[in-house]
């Protein structure tokens, strides 16, 4: 009984120091893969949707340099905010710039529809 008591208080200890980390993981307001993200991006950039097109091929090769780098949701909030402002800037009517960062909504078509 004594051996299984001081498992237990290891094991709850173990629990209670895991907790910060399963919870930061979980935090990111801002739904759909990464990579998608920098797609979306480069898509607004290059104003295209050609995957293969050379400046988005180069400008997705540095997004993935960014998430490496920053980390996956570092990355998508880059990424967004680059959209949001190309859309404030192009006055896109369907995107509010108050809102734009607080949505949850993704705003390009390969997060929308989860690949290219």
């Amino acid at each position: 009984i004594i051996a299984l008591s001081e498992i237990m208080k290891k094991f709850i200890c173990i629990i209670f120091f895991l907790i910060p980390f399963i919870s930061d993981a979980g935090e990111c307001k801002i739904s759909g893969k990464a990579i998608l993200w920098a797609y979306d991006a480069c898509f607004w950039e290059y104003e295209t949707d050609d995957s293969i097109h050379p400046g988005v091929i180069e400008c997705v090769n540095e997004g993935e340099k960014l998430i490496k780098k920053a980390g996956t949701c570092e990355a998508k909030r880059v990424f967004k905010s680059r959209i949001c402002a190309m859309a404030k800037e192009w006055k896109i009517e369907d995107i509010d710039p108050k809102t734009c960062m607080s949505s949850d909504a993704p705003l390009g078509s390969a997060v929308k529809e989860g690949g290219i």
